[in-house]
């Protein structure tokens, strides 16, 4: 299924507060004990959130944080209509082609469904904190070419 990005407005805070509660309302709940607006407004920094489009309709959005050395994927959230369809995968993907010289890096919950594409995409598990996990896929790694010892005793 085709998708376009737009740079996400104060105008799309309503929407995507909506579809995150309606998303992770429960995973909060089991993990944390409870949903706390005050947080979902706290991490709403427009510059870093694109919106997701299918037919012109927004359907989620995408957010992530850019360090020097790394890319932190901060949300996705999908509405429940179209996941399941292959979108997440193809979104993923496409950032991940056009960040091969970067670490992305995210945490998500350990029950969350979403692991499971995280870890069909090659994310590795680094770090398991309680009811969290964080992954990530370090392809600077993979590309870089071997050192040579030679010469060395």
């Amino acid at each position: 299924m085709e998708y376009g990005l737009r740079q996400a407005t104060e105008d799309d805070y309503e929407f995507c507060y909506d579809l995150t509660k309606q998303n992770m309302y429960d995973l909060f709940c089991r993990h944390w004990g409870g949903w706390v607006d005050s947080e979902f407004r706290k991490g709403f920094v427009i510059e870093n959130i694109q919106i997701l489009l299918v037919h012109g309709q927004r359907i989620g959005y995408f957010c992530c944080k850019v360090s020097e050395d790394s890319i932190y994927i901060d949300n996705l959230q999908i509405a429940s209509r179209y996941q399941g369809r292959g979108i997440g995968g193809k979104i993923l993907s496409d950032f991940l082609d056009r960040h091969r010289d970067t670490v992305i890096k995210l945490t998500t919950f350990v029950d969350n469904p979403a692991a499971k594409l995280y870890e069909r995409l090659d994310f590795q598990v680094v770090e398991k904190n309680g009811p969290t996990i964080k992954m990530e896929k370090n392809l600077t790694r993979l590309c870089r070419a071997p050192t040579s010892n030679a010469g060395e005793h």
